[in-house]
């Protein structure tokens, strides 16, 4: 049998979850967002608990980050899965603090400016990333079998990187120049 929860307030109803849409406004932009609250089915008291507390102040916190036109949680953990990082891992490579990546994607609180930009770097670019855990000395932390190759483009020059099991760059740099329409057209 499912026991309902008695109402703080009254101590005699039961209270019950609620979800209404309220329109909200950051910035001169408007949305409706979810309000999470419960209800008393005897005094009719409308509270909002911990929980409630948490869903409300992350919706607000989402659509702020999206009027201010910074990642959602919903891509900045795309990003983390697209590497295979774990949220620890995204933390010492980026910054922010041991569990920034849990609060950002969970829209608990908005990252910062500089940090969206490195996101949104890495996100665009592989090369990027990969120069990022160089950098930050953490490329034995990523699967020794996997061998990564990087590409970067450099003004119609295409350098092609190997990274072998060990993460060490291999000796051999292949670097590919265009040879423009009328060469293109000589390998159809």
């Amino acid at each position: 049998m499912d026991k309902q929860e008695l109402c703080p307030i009254c101590g005699e109803g039961h209270v019950t979850d609620h979800v209404d849409q309220v329109e909200s406004e950051y910035k001169g932009q408007k949305k409706l967002l979810p309000l999470h609250y419960r209800l008393c089915d005897v005094c009719h008291s409308d509270f909002a608990g911990t929980k409630e507390s948490k869903l409300n102040k992350r919706g607000v916190m989402a659509f702020r980050k999206s009027v201010d036109g910074l990642l959602t949680g919903t891509e900045i953990c795309a990003l983390r899965d697209k590497y295979k990082l774990t949220q620890s891992q995204a933390a010492k490579l980026f910054g922010g603090g041991p569990v920034a990546f849990s609060k950002y994607e969970n829209d608990d609180v908005a990252q910062s400016e500089s940090m969206d930009k490195l996101l949104r770097l890495v996100r665009r670019s592989e090369s990027a990333f990969w120069e990022l855990v160089e950098e930050c000395g953490m490329a034995s932390e990523f699967s020794k079998e996997k061998v990564i190759a990087t590409a970067s483009i450099s003004s119609n020059v295409v350098l092609m990187e190997n990274y072998r099991a060990d993460q060490q760059r291999s000796p051999s740099t292949v670097t590919f120049r265009p040879y423009g329409q009328e060469g293109a057209k000589r390998w159809k």
